[in-house]
């Protein structure tokens, strides 16, 4: 079954950042937030380049500079900067179950090491992390 999911929009800047999060990732996120005390400002989304290529990781946030694009999902304040923001092209943000494990899962094949992206033909690596 597939599940929906939510297109973000940055209402600030006016750019469409086609970010997708599934209802389950969302429910997670508000889990987590519920949590934390005193409640963070929101959750930033951030890319780096690691040994194996281009990385997505979530963190809380209470900082927001004047070059971040900052938008509401469901409630959720999300954060990214302008060096991550064109990795979130199309890229899924779901939580997922496995065995004993489990956790945040970023789908995004543009994102990969890989130079053989099928999705957008090669013009991702244009946007790649230097």
């Amino acid at each position: 079954m597939m599940q929906k999911v939510i297109r973000a929009k940055s209402n600030e800047k006016m750019e469409v950042l086609n970010l997708n999060i599934t209802p389950l990732a969302l429910d997670k996120i508000h889990e987590f937030l519920e949590q934390r005390q005193p409640l963070p400002l929101g959750i930033r989304i951030f890319v780096y380049q690691d040994l194996n290529g281009i990385s997505h990781s979530l963190s809380f946030t209470d900082e927001v500079s004047s070059s971040d694009t900052v938008f509401d999902i469901d409630g959720i304040t999300f954060v990214t900067d302008a060096h991550s923001a064109p990795f979130l092209a199309n890229m899924i943000l779901d939580f997922m179950t496995v065995g004993e494990s489990s956790g945040f899962v970023f789908q995004n094949d543009c994102a990969s090491a890989s130079r053989s992206c099928l999705n957008c033909k090669g013009a991702c690596h244009a946007r790649r992390v230097q």
